[in-house]
């Protein structure tokens, strides 16, 4: 799947003739163009930051917000502000998918010799087949979601046995191999997206405390905890090893988990 974004975002590349960025609606970084310029300002701070850390920062965020482009369904022209650590301007292309917006394609604008209204529509078009592909993939993380969540809140027996098979058919070959239950309790808000540890194959929220069955003291040690509180959420992720001995990138980042839920 993510090599069809980058496809359509390249296709994007060349219709309008400058790099463009997929990011989705959390403004987390889902592809982007290949810079091939000698010119330096194509790859301005804005741009560094999301391609480099995969999300933009919170002002970045509220200024490209203040121009409406979670309600608009065209190209939107964004000016510069150095105050919000814009440098250039941008075209906002939203992505969407029966009406709701689930990402956006960015471009560099330079309103002298920027792209003009043909080719953006042309690359309209392409942000319509990329609303699709967001939504099969909402869609998916949605059906895991409900799966794994039907695994650790299932009684022992039968009705576990039933869970965990169906949990197995929708991760499909990603299912295969070593995996590891993270969890991160209490949990504010909503789900983070998958890529906020590495390797995550499926996650939920459910009610804190849940009846999670007892993980084997080794396990239990490696991941980090926050404190628990009665009446909140708790956030568990099944995430994939590479090896037995795979656990210290994925304890990091459950470590940092652990430090945003406060």
């Amino acid at each position: 799947m993510k090599g069809d974004y980058q496809e359509l975002v390249d296709e994007i590349s060349a219709l309008v003739g400058v790099p463009a960025t997929l990011e989705n609606r959390d403004f987390r970084l889902i592809a982007f163009g290949a810079h091939d310029s000698d010119d330096d300002l194509v790859m301005d701070p804005v741009r560094t930051r999301s391609i480099l850390t995969r999300k933009s920062s919170p002002g970045v965020r509220a200024w490209f917000e203040g121009f409406g482009i979670t309600r608009a369904t065209g190209p939107v022209r964004i000016p510069a502000s150095p105050e919000a650590g814009v440098f250039r301007g941008r075209i906002c292309l939203p992505v969407r998918h029966r009406g709701m917006v689930l990402g956006y394609v960015w471009l560099l604008d330079d309103s002298a010799t920027g792209p003009g209204a043909s080719r953006l529509a042309a690359a309209m078009d392409v942000t319509r087949r990329i609303g699709d592909l967001l939504a099969e993939d909402v869609k998916a993380d949605a059906d895991l979601a409900r799966e794994l969540r039907a695994v650790l809140t299932a009684e022992h027996g039968w009705e576990r046995d039933m869970a965990l098979a169906a949990l197995r058919t929708a991760l499909g070959p990603s299912g295969d191999g070593l995996h590891t239950l993270v969890c991160v309790a209490p949990w504010p808000g909503e789900e983070p997206p998958h890529r906020a540890v590495p390797g995550t194959a499926a996650l939920c929220t459910l009610p804190f405390p849940a009846p999670v069955p007892a993980a084997p003291p080794a396990a239990a040690s490696a991941v980090p905890r926050a404190r628990p509180a009665d009446g909140t959420s708790a956030l568990a992720l099944l995430v994939r090893l590479r090896s037995a001995d795979g656990l210290s990138a994925v304890t990091a980042a459950a470590g940092g988990l652990c430090e945003s839920a406060g």
